[in-house]
């Protein structure tokens, strides 16, 4: 994102009057997930007794947010200004433009720098969180669920629901989910069959510092001469490792991603399922068809 943003309405030299239109920075659109959201932040002109939402009465920049999604969400929003101060919000947002409170650290209208959004339900997860406890799930009129074990919170999937609804809507064709919940040996035999085909599990992977941490232990194992058994149990306890101390290599080991059938898909199949998950705040989708088991990976957390 940009260091700065642009004001886009200019008022005349001197003070501004009450009733005068506030200055406003231009719409930026958030972040992937969350593409049909945007933000700007607007300041109040002195004498203006309105307040946005929740806010102090001398809270003078406002944060407004225009949602493209037809179905009202709740989000957490994190602002950074300029000097580095980080501020939150907690809204829920309807269609169309919505008053989501007040940057009290900004000194301007154009003083924030980024700002993130998350949904309320994944935020502030901590050690001390209670996570909502995870249901099967079985195939739908939208979705044929193929996958060996697909266990999802109530929140997800309805989520995956939703996105398979759009797409039968659209193709007149069921969802095909071949993945969802992995344990560590599968995990680690899935990383194992990247690297021995020479993948970058590193770039593959978000989480790099997890992906680095187990291609060590697949290298480790091949200098020592270990077959594939010797690797991938290396490679399982460095992923239980990480599990114990709350760090995921795939958000398949928590539960939070499935993986879509792409081999029967042409474009406009393909256009109709990124369309759907667009419409679903929050998830995205990754292309992962070049591996030996092509598929379209969602991460819903």
């Amino acid at each position: 994102m940009s260091a700065a943003l642009v004001a886009f309405m200019v008022v005349s030299p001197g003070e501004a009057r009450a009733g005068d239109a506030p200055r406003c920075s231009a719409w930026r659109a958030a972040g992937k997930g969350y593409e049909k959201l945007e933000l700007r932040t607007c300041a109040q002109p002195e004498g203006d007794d309105s307040e946005a939402e929740g806010d102090d009465e001398d809270a003078a920049t406002t944060v407004e947010i225009k949602s493209g999604y037809e179905d009202a969400l709740k989000v957490r929003v994190e602002l950074v200004t300029k000097g580095g101060t980080v501020e939150q919000l907690d809204v829920k947002l309807k269609n169309g433009e919505n008053a989501a409170g007040a940057c009290k650290a900004c000194r301007s209208h154009d003083d924030v720098k980024s700002f993130r959004v998350t949904t309320q339900e994944g935020a502030g997860e901590g050690k001390d969180a209670t996570p909502e406890a995870l249901q099967k799930v079985a195939g739908t009129n939208h979705m044929e669920v193929l996958a060996r074990d697909l266990r999802l919170t109530d929140t997800n999937a309805k989520r995956l629901e939703r996105i398979a609804a759009r797409y039968h809507k659209a193709t007149k064709k069921r969802l095909v989910v071949t993945g969802g919940t992995r344990t560590p040996q599968r995990q680690a035999q899935l990383m194992y069959d990247k690297l021995k085909r020479g993948d970058d599990v590193v770039a593959l992977y978000e989480n790099k510092a997890a992906a680095t941490e187990v291609r060590n232990a697949y290298r480790e194992a091949a200098a020592r001469g270990e077959k594939r058994k010797g690797a991938i149990r290396a490679m399982r306890e460095v992923i239980e490792a990480q599990i114990g101390r709350g760090t995921y290599v795939s958000k398949h080991l928590k539960s939070g991603a499935v993986d879509v059938r792409s081999w029967s898909m042409d474009g406009a199949l393909e256009k109709a399922l990124r369309e759907a998950v667009k419409q679903e705040p929050g998830v995205t989708l990754m292309d992962e068809r070049d591996g030996p088991e092509p598929h379209f990976h969602l991460n819903l957390l």
